[in-house]
């Protein structure tokens, strides 16, 4: 599998195809592409190719920010490449969103938009309040996995 989600994925955008299959728009860059399947099954797979289960790091995230719902999936550390759902991400309408990529978000038009650090935007049905936390509880993720991983080795071992 060439893994479609990287740090380039801005977002992942559920839609179906003309016999009502599950597929993607898949948002990178200044590019576009359309890949079978829901995003929650682009999201486990490039987990798994980045070395654990979206469930795992599902339980790692809920472990450091508490039990909560929309939990935000860190799919490549390396990279610090995040993404967080803008529902629970069962649902058939969830977008995922790439947090180091977001750079505003705004009410427009009755909807909510969403613009990337490459100007390009998608509109959510999510409220802005909910992207906003959501916004803020990945924050809270990548500020806490930055700290642990800074953490000084044991040198007396």
């Amino acid at each position: 599998m060439s893994y479609p989600v990287t740090e380039e994925t801005l977002a992942l955008i559920p839609q179906y195809g003309q016999y009502g299959e599950p597929q993607t728009l898949v948002i990178k860059e200044h590019s576009e592409s359309i890949l079978d399947g829901h995003p929650i099954k682009l999201i486990e797979e490039s987990c798994l190719y980045f070395g654990s289960s979206m469930r795992g790091r599902i339980e790692a995230a809920r472990h450091i920010l508490g039990p909560n719902r929309k939990t935000p999936v860190l799919v490549d550390w390396q990279a610090q490449t995040i993404f967080f759902p803008t529902t629970a991400k069962e649902k058939a309408e969830c977008i995922w969103i790439n947090f180091k990529q977001m750079k505003t978000v705004q009410k427009k038009s009755g909807k909510v938009q969403v613009e990337f650090q490459t100007g390009q935007c998608i509109d959510t049905d999510a409220s802005a309040y909910s992207i906003e936390r959501q916004r803020i509880k990945t924050l809270e993720l990548a500020y806490e996995m930055q700290r642990r991983f800074q953490l000084p080795e044991f040198k007396n071992r």
